[in-house]
């Protein structure tokens, strides 16, 4: 088995579709000696934030010495992405190693009768058995889908759960409203657990609250008045740290945005939590940590005059803090606007925020087979907002119709990180060589 054979086997297992439940989980584990109950987890839930933090804390954990795991999904450019040591992608050899291994175990429970595992939980069951060979210290697993039902639920004692922000997505399988959703994560939550909870909706926030007393969880809430932003620039931004768990004031944050400032705190919560487990990072590490951590896809700026930058916003929640960051960054500039998403998601309520930004909009076409076609999409655009809206047909002529030579525009690609992944190797293949 080579990577390519190895990738394609994975990502074959796509038409099993999505399964909620644990019990094929559970049966592939166990076939491959349970590999997670051999591990250490902090383990995260959200609708949003999860990728910003998950990465925040592996960055520290990682700067402090630890051997950190950090399981991730969707990948972006590259499908080792979801599965990293220290910060970097699994190399194709361990990759290869890790895929044998796990299929040749799937093997053994389909001769047997059992159902093939779906995509996500053998991509789970590859990272679980990748951490364990490499024997990290900690692993940051970030859930697939909800949380009650998620194949990462299968860990059994995590060092701490995060609830990251819950909002209305997925309905279709987690269910219509807020307490529905945040029940399905807030299912993460293991007897005594530790859990750190990112500032909710009052209706999400009961629901996670009852359900960890449920399970005489210790509960820590993030406090929004515990960090402050001192100042910004469209490179990172100061922020002041003013809560009491950690020995920490003035830092820098490469990640901008009033939603990564809370995504942050959430952060620093969690490593307090550690060290009050007994693990040692210190305040140098954390900060030297935050100065440097990088999230491809998030509000990343690619250059200057004009301006290039992509947001895997795919929510209409990530679309306000994407708007948020946009009018704070670049108040009352023209904006040349991209934009695609996946139909299942709250479209209407996104343009919603979108469209009054724009001064030029132009609709492409994710590369999911959930995607809403580009041309649908400026057909609704146009329709609900009288806006003349063009498309392309692939994100290569989208990124190839861009203009340096106007300085003072800003183009902007924002939405499915399906399209977001495609769209960052084309700019940096057309536009930064």
């Amino acid at each position: 088995m080579n990577i390519t054979e190895a990738i394609s086997y994975i990502e074959a297992t796509h038409k099993f579709g999505t399964r909620l439940g644990l019990e094929s989980m559970r049966l592939l584990l166990n076939a491959m000696d349970n590999p997670q109950d051999k591990l250490k987890f902090i383990h995260i839930a959200g609708t949003n934030g999860k990728g910003s933090t998950s990465t925040m804390i592996a960055t520290i954990l990682t700067t402090a010495g630890y051997k950190t795991g950090l399981f991730t999904s969707p990948f972006l450019e590259a499908f080792n992405e979801r599965i990293q040591l220290n910060n970097e992608p699994i190399d194709d050899e361990s990759l290869i190693a890790a895929t044998s291994f796990v299929k040749e175990r799937i093997e053994i429970l389909l001769a047997q009768g059992e159902p093939h595992p779906t995509e996500f939980e053998m991509v789970t069951a590859v990272g679980l058995q990748y951490f364990y060979q490499q024997q990290v210290d900690v692993v940051v697993l970030e859930v697939g889908l909800g949380g009650r039902l998620d194949a990462t639920n299968i860990i059994k004692d995590p060092l701490a759960v995060v609830i990251m922000s819950i909002s209305l997505d997925h309905t279709d399988y987690l269910g219509n409203t807020l307490s529905e959703i945040a029940y399905e994560k807030a299912s993460i939550i293991k007897e005594g657990s530790d859990v750190v909870v990112y500032p909710q909706h009052p209706e999400a926030l009961k629901v996670i609250l009852d359900f960890a007393t449920s399970k005489h969880a210790n509960v820590t809430l993030v406090n929004p008045a515990d960090i402050s932003i001192v100042s910004h620039t469209t490179h990172n931004q100061t922020l002041h740290y003013q809560g009491h768990h950690l020995h920490l004031d003035g830092f820098e944050l490469k990640l901008l945005g009033q939603h990564q400032s809370l995504n942050c705190l959430t952060a620093l919560e969690v490593i307090a939590l550690l060290n009050r487990k007994g693990y040692e990072i210190k305040s140098r590490q954390i900060k030297k940590a935050l100065a440097a951590v990088v999230f491809p896809g998030r509000f990343e700026l690619f250059r200057e005059n004009p301006v290039i930058l992509i947001d895997g916003a795919h929510n209409s929640n990530g679309i306000q803090a994407f708007v948020n960051n946009m009018n704070q960054y670049f108040p009352g500039h023209h904006i040349n606007l991209f934009f695609g998403m996946l139909e299942d998601k709250d479209i209407e309520e996104s343009l919603s925020y979108l469209v009054p930004i724009a001064s030029t909009i132009h609709t492409l076409t994710p590369n999911s087979d959930r995607a809403l076609p580009a041309e649908k999409m400026a057909e609704l655009i146009h329709d609900t907002y009288g806006k003349t809206v063009d498309f392309y047909e692939t994100i290569e002529a989208a990124v190839k119709s861009i203009d340096l030579t106007k300085k003072d525009e800003i183009y902007v690609f924002v939405g499915s990180l399906y399209m977001i992944g495609e769209a960052r190797t084309r700019i940096r293949e057309n536009l930064l060589s």
